[in-house]
């Protein structure tokens, strides 16, 4: 109910004790100075001052309201400087969520640069499935998340940024030239993702596509426990491309699958799209890596 510049000029004539001098410090005339003091008590109810003498004196109203009118400033000043230093990432909070196979691959070679960039912005990180990486951006819990559309959802804003297709690894095998990747696959057991992952519903996809399908021997949640399972000959896995790359693969196959539509990895954010500097920059740095890897 009451503005900056009445709070202002309360508290300078309140510490010099002069009309006068206060106004000088505000830029006005001393009527202006007093005019904003006098609407001020109106708001109030009170006397702030009394004047009845020649020198400013507070009432004990004004002594009370003078320790209060000083920290509301301080809150306003801290505010206007804490809202520029998010302005300029001077700091900030950011919250990613991410597929693991995300998490693994393109979300740390992101994070180390916007990190270097802007250390003093707070990032917090969570991985998950497909599925409750678009919860938690549904509810506002991230701000942003790295992950592959499994459906159409009005809340949410996808924007891609990469294509990401699959791989089939199998125990070291003869491969013939030209021949279908999915051929003597029939007598190996299925080592599958777990239902709901991302690398499930589009491995699901591609055995679809080429008119195949197999009943999964184990189902799991986490990609090093496939490939650990590929290399002691329990059978094939289909796993996303950007994700083997940080394993070593020495000993086991992989084939490209070249799939007709393949997994596209992007940002997911909730409608109506909010978008801080910290997040901002942080698709900067997200566009900048997969520009770079293109």
């Amino acid at each position: 109910m009451f503005n900056h510049r009445q709070l202002k000029a309360f508290v300078l004539t309140a510490e010099l004790t002069s009309f006068t001098q206060a106004a000088r410090q505000v830029h006005l005339t001393q009527p202006a100075l007093s005019y904003l003091i006098r609407k001020l008590e109106e708001e109030l109810g009170v006397e702030l001052f009394a004047r009845n003498t020649r020198k400013v004196i507070l009432t004990d109203a004004g002594e009370l309201f003078l320790g209060h009118a000083r920290r509301i400033l301080a809150d306003m000043e801290n505010a206007i400087t804490d809202t520029r230093n998010v302005k300029q990432l001077a700091q900030g909070q950011l919250s990613i969520a991410a597929l693991p196979s995300v998490a693994s691959a393109l979300l740390p070679q992101t994070l180390a640069v916007f990190c270097k960039r802007f250390p003093r912005v707070q990032v917090r990180v969570r991985d998950g499935l497909a599925g409750q990486v678009h919860a938690w951006v549904e509810k506002g819990e991230v701000d942003v998340g790295i992950t592959s559309l499994l459906e159409e959802n009005r809340d949410l804003q996808f924007d891609p940024l990469q294509r990401d297709d699959l791989i089939l690894l199998t125990p070291p095998r003869v491969v013939r030239p030209n021949a279908s990747p999915w051929k003597g696959l029939e007598a190996m057991p299925y080592i599958a993702m777990t239902p709901g992952s991302s690398a499930r519903h589009y491995a699901d996809l591609a055995m679809a596509q080429a008119q195949v399908s197999f009943t999964p021997a184990w189902e799991l949640s986490f990609m090093s426990s496939a490939i650990a399972m590929v290399r002691a000959r329990l059978g094939f896995a289909l796993l996303p491309a950007s994700s083997v790359d940080v394993f070593n693969l020495s000993d086991v196959t992989r084939l490209a699958l070249n799939m007709q539509a393949p997994r596209a990895i992007g940002l997911l954010r909730r409608k109506p799209v909010h978008t801080s500097p910290a997040l901002e920059a942080f698709v900067r740095c997200s566009n900048e890596l997969v520009g770079e890897g293109k």
